[in-house]
């Protein structure tokens, strides 16, 4: 027989252990390796956040016909070659031609001519037979006939003077190598520069209209001027004109090298022109053709997009979400504990990537929408970038992870909703306040159906803020306009909410979270089981219900969560509508337990933690209540039966095993389900005080607290002496107001029996 019992125990107690590790499964040991997690969202967040400049762009040639508007999706300038083009021709054409004046010329020429008549005149001098050394004499070209000529002549200063005048007189009038060239050049006005001085001034038409051209126009000039030289004779004419005309070098060039400098400079010191576009411009309504400067301006953003999608654009936005999980790595170990803080950073970069997703989903939506519509202000996507549901993350995260991490969650999905709309200032401002006011609006809401409150809250703060930024940018936009974003950011709210709803079942289940709103939901005293509690066993829900307000108020007193703990009381006792007549406070006539062993007793009695289990999992209770079930008697001793056992048993045949008269376990190891384990106990002792006062229900509280610290119940609770110390003061409060004195009613006496 004992076998049989011990067999049944074990199988009692891994059944019960089924129930309460159902989340050690696969995907928890996954949820306990952040680290994966990280890198995951690192690599997925900088594909999504990447901006979408010119990806959604249509590839339209010039002559097609645009099929939708097309709006500029970021403040942008576009480079425009042909204004840049024009711009550099205007600023060549300004560029006036440099001469260069070299008044040396002059100079030299005189120079060399005396030179030849003084080498003349000292052969003359000298001793006969002695030649000149013409080509030594200087640097001129002498043709035979001009040294001929000069011979004749004697080394005539007559001669010289009359070729250093004619020379002087030309020099002054100014000798040039292309007199076409330069009036060309003229009609705009030149640059005359003085060789000698480094000085530069502008000249017009008139100011070189009697420039000789040494090709055409030298040689006549020569002739006329030597004709008017009488010293000069018919016979040196032609020799002198010769000589004269291939040794005057032009004194006016043209500075080619120069030119084409300043040319050149001219050109670097235009500015690119550029086309400006503030993000929801129009580039082409639909139905227009489109133009090569349309063209050129799609083509431009997709070639930004490639630009942007390139590896070191990727390298900046993983390095910022490198930052950002750094970020998170620290701060979540700070609000939970090492053990759960694993699977909650998890969470966190979880919800990253999701929230991350939902926005580029929601920002390829706006761009769809705002494509297919018809009107300037309908076809502008920034009207549907005010609507997305940017408080949705925040809204899910206070409801799943609490309000602490939902303020920053805000931070970091206004963050990623910027990179991902180019880096835009308005965004991030809007986003986070949104998330805000999201966090605000809900962490006081503990119903679904408070979400219609919730998303009105958010929509009107989403308005009041585009109100706000319309202002501080000096309210560019026309009236109309900024009323349809304000209406849009107000639709924003409820679209949050509306995410957050459909999100929060599926994230509850996948992370094995209880929030506050499946725990109030849970508490509805219609529900299945705890209606069944109430009509099959009164007494048990009755105690139920007790042992929730002790729970409660326990809870209060040291911090913990005190609506899971009042929902686990509703619960804990499920099991005994298996046999609600074996529990004695739903007994109202004969005890069953009298007609069986001590042994059976103690069996009915430990069974209903575990059919309490079952039927808990058959309803898809939460694993936090499924824990409160199994845990709320621990491994403590039922020592009714087990006195009564040893009272029937003969020492010296049989033994009485204390583990046998034992509940299954496991021990509370949270402190709420320490505090659901005495609140059963000190509830269940009350009711056996006669005439309870202060001082007895003190006492009872004190000696359950002793006798379950005593037998290491609460070992593994992490509940402290100071806690224990303030939920026993909270139990004597609720205890000491229900069991109160109340006056006697005149004319009756309820403590005389019926006769």
């Amino acid at each position: 027989m004992k076998k049989v019992l011990a067999g049944k125990e074990r199988a009692a107690v891994s059944r019960i252990q089924r129930g309460l590790d159902e989340r050690s499964s696969w995907w928890d040991r996954i949820l306990d390796v952040p680290w994966g997690w990280a890198v995951l969202s690192i690599l997925v967040c900088s594909i999504l956040l990447l901006p979408s400049a010119g990806g959604l762009l249509p590839e339209w040639a010039p002559g097609d016909v645009a099929a939708f508007d097309v709006l500029m999706p970021m403040d942008i300038s576009v480079p425009d070659p042909a204004a840049t083009e024009a711009m550099r021709e205007e600023a060549r054409e300004a560029v006036r031609p440099v001469y260069d004046f070299e008044p040396r010329q002059q100079v030299e020429v005189v120079s060399q001519i005396s030179n030849v008549f003084q080498a003349c005149r000292l052969v003359g001098e000298g001793e006969d037979g002695v030649e000149v050394d013409w080509e030594g004499a200087s640097d001129l070209h002498l043709v035979p006939d001009m040294i001929e000529a000069i011979t004749n002549s004697e080394c005539s200063d007559g001669l010289e003077s009359a070729l250093i005048q004619v020379a002087a007189q030309l020099y002054q009038y100014r000798i040039v190598d292309d007199r076409r060239s330069l009036d060309r050049r003229a009609a705009k006005g030149l640059v005359l520069r003085n060789f000698a001085t480094g000085i530069e001034r502008e000249v017009g038409p008139a100011d070189v209209a009697g420039v000789i051209d040494v090709r055409t126009e030298l040689e006549t000039s020569v002739r006329a001027m030597l004709l008017e030289q009488a010293v000069v004779k018919r016979a040196w004419l032609r020799a002198s004109v010769q000589f004269l005309t291939n040794n005057l070098p032009p004194n006016l060039v043209y500075s080619r090298v120069e030119t084409v400098e300043r040319i050149r400079g001219a050109e670097e010191g235009v500015t690119p022109r550029s086309q400006v576009f503030s993000r929801g411009q129009i580039l082409i309504r639909r139905g227009d053709k489109v133009t090569f400067s349309v063209a050129r301006v799609l083509q431009y953003l997709k070639d930004q997009r490639q630009e942007v999608a390139a590896f070191t654009n990727q390298l900046g936005i993983g390095g910022l979400m490198l930052l950002v999980v750094l970020g998170w790595w620290r701060l979540v170990g700070s609000f939970f504990g090492a053990g759960e803080g694993r699977s909650r950073l998890s969470m966190v970069f979880i919800l990253m990537m999701l929230f991350a997703g939902i926005n580029r989903l929601g920002l390829f939506l706006a761009t769809a929408v705002a494509r297919n519509s018809l009107g300037p202000m309908m076809s502008e996507i920034d009207l549907y970038l005010w609507a997305l549901p940017y408080a949705a993350a925040a809204v899910t995260v206070t409801m799943v992870l609490g309000s602490r991490v939902a303020v920053l969650f805000a931070v970091c999905v206004a963050i990623m909703a910027s990179l991902m709309m180019g880096g835009d200032f308005t965004v991030l401002i809007f986003a986070l306040a949104s998330g805000v006011i999201g966090v605000l609006a809900s962490v006081n809401f503990k119903q679904r159906s408070a979400f219609g409150r919730v998303g009105a809250m958010v929509g009107l703060g989403n308005a009041a803020v585009v109100l706000v930024l319309a202002l501080w940018s000096g309210w560019p936009n026309p009236m109309e306009k900024v009323a349809m974003e304000m209406v849009a950011a107000f639709l924003g709210g409820p679209l949050s909410i509306g995410v957050a709803s459909l999100l929060l079942p599926m994230l509850e289940s996948l992370f094995g979270i209880t929030t506050d709103i499946r725990l109030l939901e849970m508490s509805n005293q219609n529900l299945p089981l705890l209606k069944r509690l109430s009509l099959e066993a009164p007494g048990t829900y009755q105690h139920s219900l007790a042992v929730g307000n002790l729970a409660e108020a326990g809870a209060d007193a040291i911090g913990a969560n005190s609506l899971l703990l009042r929902v686990c009381a509703y619960y804990h006792d499920v099991g005994k509508l298996v046999k609600p007549g074996y529990f004695v406070e739903n007994q109202q006539g004969d005890n069953p337990h009298d007609s069986l062993s001590p042994s059976m007793s103690a069996l009915v009695i430990q069974s209903h933690v575990k059919e309490g289990l079952e039927m808990a999992r058959e309803a898809k209770l939460p694993l936090a209540i499924r824990q409160g079930i199994a845990t709320h008697h621990g491994t403590k001793l039922i020592r009714y039966f087990y006195a009564k056992a040893k009272e029937l048993t003969d020492p010296e045949m049989d033994e009485v095993r204390e583990s046998d008269y034992r509940y299954p376990g496991p021990k509370p190891h949270t402190k709420e389900l320490g505090v659901l384990l005495l609140a059963d106990a000190v509830e269940a002792a009350a009711r056996t005080i006669e005439k309870p006062s202060p001082t007895k229900i003190q006492g009872m509280i004190g000696r359950i607290f002793s006798d379950t610290l005593e037998d290491g119940q609460l070992v593994d609770s992490d509940l402290t002496f100071s806690e224990l110390d303030k939920v026993a003061t909270a139990f004597l409060w609720v205890l000491t107001n229900m069991y109160h004195h109340r006056i006697d009613y005149p004319g009756f006496d309820f403590n005389r029996g019926n006769r």
